[in-house]
C-alpha cells in the first residue's frame, strides 16, 4: 500500500478572501462607532444609540470568521501506511490520534456521510470524522481506506449511515 500524507496545516481562504473579510469586519465595526459618535457627540437623537449593537454584532461575528481562516493551523496532518492510520486536526484542541492496523477488526464506511468508524478486536469503536476536512482531501482519504481495507484483508462493512452514539 502506497503512503498517504494530507498536510491539513493549508490554509483554504486565498489572501483576497481574508482581505475582503477582514474589510467587511471593519466597515460594519466602523458603522457601529459611527453611530455612537452621532449620537453622544454631535447629538443626533434621530438615531438612537441602540442601533449600534447589530453592526457591532456583525462585525465581531465577521471578525472571528477572519481570523479562523487567517489563523495558522500548526501540524495538522493526516497520514496512512501499511503500519498505522496517524492525524491531528480539529479546531480548538486537536491531538495526535494513532491506530494501529493490527488492532482493527473492521471497518464501517457509510455511503454518504465524511466519517469512517473503526471496530477494534475487543469490539471498542472509533469514529473518524472528515466533515471538517476539505471534500477532495476527505473524498480520496475514504478512497484510501476502502483500498487498503481490502489489501490488509480487514473486514469492510458498508452502511448507509453511522450509529448516532
Amino acid at each position: 500500500m502506497e503512503k498517504l500524507f494530507y498536510d491539513l496545516s493549508e490554509s483554504e481562504f486565498s489572501k483576497g478572501r481574508k482581505i475582503l473579510v477582514w474589510a467587511f469586519s471593519a466597515v460594519f465595526f466602523l458603522a457601529g462607532i459611527g453611530i455612537i459618535f452621532m449620537n453622544t457627540i454631535l447629538h443626533d437623537k434621530s438615531i438612537h444609540i441602540t442601533f449600534a449593537i447589530a453592526p457591532f454584532g456583525i462585525g465581531i461575528f465577521t471578525a472571528i470568521v477572519a481570523y479562523m481562516a487567517s489563523a495558522k493551523k500548526k501540524d495538522h496532518f493526516f497520514t496512512m501506511d501499511n503500519d498505522k492510520v496517524e492525524y491531528k486536526y480539529g479546531f480548538l484542541n486537536p491531538v495526535k490520534v494513532t491506530h494501529e492496523w493490527d488492532d482493527v477488526k473492521e471497518i464501517h464506511i457509510p455511503h454518504k456521510e465524511k466519517k469512517v468508524m473503526l471496530v477494534y478486536k475487543d469490539n471498542s469503536q472509533h469514529i473518524i470524522n472528515l466533515t471538517w476536512i476539505e471534500k477532495k482531501k476527505a473524498h480520496f482519504i475514504r478512497r484510501h481506506f476502502y483500498y487498503a481495507v481490502r489489501e490488509m484483508n480487514i473486514e469492510l462493512v458498508k452502511v448507509i449511515t453511522l450509529p448516532k452514539k
